[in-house]
């Protein structure tokens, strides 16, 4: 089972050996709202310039996969991760979407297509 956002982050501050009052007033929150949500009584933090600041002061690399991981915890039902709604706004991303849903790809199927965007990204990057 995934870890919940809270789980993440407490598990991200006390791996960077930060305590929870330091913490909080590093990245500029009450250390109740943090400890809340760390236990799971408030809402993810949804905001991302906080979550940036969050990632940035835990140390996390951009695009990590503990970086991804936090950033897709913080996701609402039915929404984005809070780095990606920007992405919800481009046009050709419900299209791209509604194929995936079209075509019924599995988990799998899409793995594989990320791969492959990822392949042809890299080539054109290695060939301009």
């Amino acid at each position: 089972m995934a870890q919940s956002f809270g789980e993440l982050l407490r598990s991200y501050r006390l791996a960077a050996g930060f305590g929870l009052r330091r913490f909080a007033a590093m990245v500029d929150l009450k250390a109740s709202n943090l400890s809340d949500i760390e236990h799971g009584r408030r809402n993810p933090v949804d905001d991302p310039v906080k979550l940036s600041e969050i990632t940035e002061a835990l140390g996390l690399v951009d695009g990590s996969e503990e970086c991804q991981r936090l950033y897709d915890a913080a996701r609402r039902p039915g929404g984005l991760p809070p780095d990606l709604r920007h992405m919800a706004d481009r046009q050709m991303v419900p299209a791209l979407l509604r194929t995936i849903d079209n075509l019924q790809l599995d988990d799998a199927a899409i793995s594989r297509l990320i791969e492959e965007i990822g392949s042809r990204a890299e080539g054109a990057t290695h060939a301009g």
